[in-house]
């Protein structure tokens, strides 16, 4: 009769740790991103009685006698579904809308997972958490390593752009197609013509008139004056070996949309050496065409980003916002903004730049002085996914640490590797059905009262069969 009292007393334990963890889930109600529990219940071993007999040919098999020895629990299930968005209005915050958590550091660099998106920036310009963790930015869009680099917005920044350069690139030519999305005025360009019969070389001037620029504004028209100046040029040019030029806007294998120089004569090249005119390079250009026939991204221009350049043209941050992919475009108070963007020949992410004219400088055009940012890495959020959500070990303070039975780890940014896109604005609430928990709290403390039933009626047969030799 004993054995009752003990099995009824498992099931009080059960009960009692699944209201434990019903209280846990109704007191992180309005949790930020708070997953909800439940317990899961499983049963002890069994005493048993008789095994049981198998069949024989001249009697029937009987089956085994077993009493339970009472209820233990099995688990304690998260649900880790996606909770609803809810709506701060505030630049820092952000939900990732489907799996994924962001990656934060503490000031001892243990690396910890979170969904809890509302960030803020510290005196530094560093992005943390409520608790002080910084917020750690991509280095890549697959990693088996978090990068531990912190995402950083520069308070100021001292820009300095300036147009491109007809000599920066080894090959002059095709260095035109830096001259992007620039208005056409008149300059001149200087250049060799390289006579192959005799290897002398002679520097000419092609002047581009003010009767030209209306023209210059397509990639036709920029063909045609340039091919006209220079046609004027070689005319003028007294030789009997003097080539026909031919200037062909074309889009290459590459599709960068570069202008070449063709001659009609063999041993002939033109190549372009310098400009005369301090404003011809800057704009004097073309729009270049992507593979769609599109006009595209801007490479007009070349930025130097310098917090220690002159305090005069020195601007300060006056807003932020972060993007679906994580990436983080910090604006100024001249109107200038900076963000990143992903290189898919490298793999890297490269600083973008633009202008409050709305010049959009990127990539290989960027340069930023590394106490401003050591790495365009700090401009765009870093996300994990994982292969077992249910392995992640809880910690305080909304964070996540990785468990025994997590499985692989996966470093990258939001919209890649299977993690879902940020929806910034707002938070992530708790997933908790206050209905369900209700029910499960009124379930559980049904089967307090039947096992404290079972319980008592258990004593009272002892008390009985004690007093049977009085």
């Amino acid at each position: 009769m004993s054995q009752a009292l003990f099995t009824s007393m498992t099931g009080l334990n059960v009960a009692q740790q699944a209201i434990n963890v019903v209280s846990n889930n109704v007191a992180n109600i309005n949790t930020t991103a708070y997953k909800s529990a439940d317990a899961r219940f499983a049963t002890l071993f069994s005493n048993t009685l008789t095994a049981g007999n198998a069949p024989t040919a001249t009697a029937g098999g009987t089956n085994p006698k077993q009493i339970g020895l009472g209820v233990k629990l099995e688990a304690i299930t998260r649900n880790f579904n996606t909770g609803s968005f809810l709506s701060t209005d505030l630049p820092g915050d952000s939900m990732i809308s489907g799996r994924g958590y962001y990656t934060v550091m503490d000031a001892s660099s243990n690396v910890f997972l979170t969904r809890d998106g509302a960030f803020t920036l510290d005196a530094n310009g560093d992005m943390i958490t409520a608790t002080g963790n910084k917020v750690l930015g991509a280095a890549g869009i697959a990693n088996e390593e978090a990068s531990q680099i912190p995402v950083h917005i520069p308070q100021s920044i001292t820009p300095s752009v300036s147009g491109a350069d007809l000599t920066s690139s080894a090959d002059p030519v095709k260095n035109l197609g830096d001259l992007n999305n620039a208005k056409f005025t008149a300059g001149t360009i200087t250049f060799n013509i390289s006579n192959g019969s005799t290897g002398s070389t002679d520097v000419l001037e092609a002047t581009i008139t003010d009767g030209d620029v209306a023209n210059a504004q397509t990639v036709d028209g920029f063909a045609t004056a340039v091919e006209s100046a220079l046609t004027t040029a070689i005319t003028n040019y007294n030789s009997s070996h003097t080539p026909q030029i031919n200037v062909v806007p074309t889009v290459t294998a590459n599709n960068d949309g570069t202008i070449s120089i063709k001659t009609g004569t063999a041993g002939h090249e033109i190549q372009f050496t310098n400009q005369s005119t301090s404003n011809f390079t800057t704009v004097c250009g073309f729009d270049k065409i992507d593979s769609n026939g599109e006009n595209s991204k801007v490479l007009s221009y070349v930025v130097s980003v310098d917090p220690e350049a002159s305090p005069t043209n020195r601007t300060s941050l006056s807003s932020y916002s972060i993007g679906g992919d994580g990436s983080i475009e910090a604006s100024y108070d001249n109107g200038d903004k900076m963000t990143v963007v992903y290189n898919d020949v490298n793999g890297k992410f490269e600083f973008q730049y633009v202008t409050a004219s709305g010049v959009n400088i990127v990539a290989e055009d960027v340069t930023v002085n590394q106490n401003v940012l050591s790495s365009a890495s700090q401009l765009v959020m870093q996300l994990a996914t994982v292969t077992n959500e249910a392995g992640l070990v809880s910690r305080a303070d909304n964070l996540w640490t990785i468990g025994p039975d997590t499985g692989d780890v996966t470093y990258t940014v939001a919209g890649q590797m299977g993690t879902g896109t940020l929806q910034t604005g707002g938070l992530e609430g708790s997933n908790v059905d206050l209905a369900r928990e209700l029910s499960n709290m009124i379930i559980a403390q049904r089967a307090i009262n039947a096992n404290s039933r079972v319980f008592g009626t258990a004593s009272s047969v002892m008390e009985t069969l004690s007093q049977l030799g009085r």
